[in-house]
């Protein structure tokens, strides 16, 4: 498929892909095309069996500052002419299209290489693991468009940090650094600029080079964890590993250890 607001490229063997928001004129602001494009390539790599992981990440010196500005001036009335975008249907039509990347079965990791802002703070939170350069900025800046947070925010957010922390983030609005996200929890890592794209690749193919069956069972597993009793999830994970020991890839892991060698997964 072809892309105009995203680039989708796959690594050789087609285990990694990295998904770019592609607007840098605009900081990679979020609109309803965008969000369109997500929803098709989110389908294109949710049924292709070679996928390991998924990279998100920004081109140019952002990665995402959030809503286009223009959108959000047509729809609050400041701009009622001319060709500014609309979200084009409710809020949460608009943020489903980008919350999608919630659904793919394989880890997903936000790269985040410059500033992420409202919206673009959000669906870096949607991923399952978020690592930094030390310089980018951050923020839950929607109370000081004087609007809700939107794309799941107060969600996610609150699941990372806390009550309490969240609750500073969203009611002052305010701008942070990386290293303040790290040890608020927001991230996993941060990394200073020259050895960002390099820490990406690592924890990429340390991801990729495990086994994909386990990893994908194991993401289900953490995400059904905050619905279900620690009861339900004996059960569930006893199901689960029962499962991968029938798996080529458990006798691979195995056989890898007795030998003193890596192992190589073929996803079966």
């Amino acid at each position: 498929m072809s892309y105009q607001h995203l680039r989708l490229e796959r690594s050789a063997d087609r285990h990694i892909v990295t998904l770019t928001f592609n607007r840098p004129e605009s900081r990679n602001a979020m609109t309803p095309a965008m969000g369109d494009e997500v929803v098709r390539a989110v389908e294109e790599l949710r049924h292709d069996g070679d996928v390991r992981v998924v990279v998100l990440t920004g081109s140019g010196k952002s990665f995402s500052s959030g809503g286009d500005l223009s959108m959000l001036a047509r729809d609050t009335g400041v701009a009622t002419e001319g060709e500014a975008p609309s979200m084009e249907g409710s809020p949460r039509e608009f943020y489903s299209r980008y919350l999608s990347l919630r659904s793919l079965p394989v880890p997903t990791i936000a790269a985040i290489n410059g500033h992420a802002i409202g919206a673009g703070l959000c669906i870096a939170l949607a991923c399952d693991i978020r690592i930094a350069a030390e310089d980018a900025k951050m923020g839950m800046t929607f109370t000081r468009l004087g609007i809700h947070p939107g794309m799941g925010g107060t969600y996610l957010l609150t699941r990372l940090v806390g009550t309490a922390r969240a609750c500073e983030l969203f009611f002052t609005g305010r701008i942070f650094d990386a290293s303040e996200g790290e040890r608020l929890g927001l991230l996993n890592r941060v990394v200073p600029r020259p050895q960002f794209q390099a820490a990406v690749d690592e924890m990429v193919q340390q991801i990729a080079s495990a086994a994909p069956v386990a990893v994908r069972m194991v993401k289900r597993s953490i995400y059904r964890g905050s619905e279900h009793s620690l009861e339900d999830m004996i059960e569930f994970e006893g199901l689960s590993q029962a499962h991968t020991f029938s798996t080529a890839d458990a006798r691979e892991g195995v056989s890898a250890i007795i030998e003193k060698r890596e192992p190589r997964f073929t996803g079966k």
